[in-house]
């Protein structure tokens, strides 16, 4: 019988590029014709709530029309063997949909709703927190409220706990990701093998994640122009998620 292997995946964009979801160019600044700092910022969100509640109903609605493609697939069989954790910059549920069910979603959920007080937003940095007072005011920022929706948040969706606008639960630029580093540790030290695919090397938090698995026994990274200086030790298959993953998968399957 094949030895069980614990196995982390860490997916970013790309994995989900070819289920038809748009990725965000950081070339020329903009995400789907609006420039990031108005959709994906705290200020942002301060200076114009019904844009931000439009754009990501529209993200909303068309995700609701992606299915999962072969490379979500594949991890999801992946899973159905060997001890599979999933780490993923994305906000969508494909991989939940494939079938895995140990997902650590860094930037947070499309389909969760959270009040626009969460505690999350700034996590243990507090010190943001004083910086941003004139932009936020007086809010403490100690909400607790989160809850999975089916249809876009709309303004005017209050918060049933404070009555704060409800907003995406997905990290912007500026909020805290909540790493887990006791949990990211445990990983590091017992995985077998690691997987980064649809993701670039360069950009936080892949290029703080990544070199953290640089000793796991067998490290493989799918990417269709990867950035080799930063990859040494890494069996590196250029290509596209689905098209480099799924005979990855069988011969782990092996």
């Amino acid at each position: 019988m094949t030895k069980k292997l614990k196995i982390v995946v860490f997916s970013g964009a790309g994995l989900s590029a070819e289920s038809g979801i748009a990725t965000f160019r950081a070339s020329d600044g903009l995400w789907e014709q609006h420039r990031i700092e108005d959709v994906a910022s705290p200020e942002g969100w301060q200076r114009d709530k019904r844009l931000v509640l439009e754009f990501y109903g529209a993200r909303f609605t068309k995700m609701l029309e992606c299915k999962p493609n072969a490379a979500h697939l594949a991890i999801a069989k992946l899973g159905r063997q060997h001890d599979v954790v999933c780490i993923t910059q994305n906000i969508d549920g494909l991989l939940e949909d494939a079938g895995t069910s140990d997902v650590w979603h860094l930037h947070g959920r499309i389909d969760v709703a959270k009040c626009e007080f969460h505690h999350d937003i700034f996590g243990e940095r507090r010190e943001d927190l004083f910086e941003h007072a004139i932009i936020f005011g007086e809010q403490d920022y100690s909400c607790t409220y989160k809850t999975s929706i089916t249809k876009p948040i709309t303004l005017g969706d209050r918060c049933p706990k404070c009555g704060g606008q409800l907003r995406p639960d997905v990290v912007w630029f500026g909020e805290a990701v909540e790493m887990r580093q006791v949990y990211l540790k445990s990983l590091v030290e017992t995985a077998d093998v690691f997987i980064g695919v649809g993701t670039s090397a360069k950009v936080y938090p892949a290029a703080g994640l990544i070199p953290a698995f640089s000793r796991t026994p067998q490290k493989f990274f799918i990417d269709p122009a990867p950035a080799m200086e930063l990859l040494r030790g890494f069996t590196v298959l250029e290509g596209t998620a689905s098209g480099q993953l799924p005979p990855l998968v069988e011969k782990l399957l092996l």
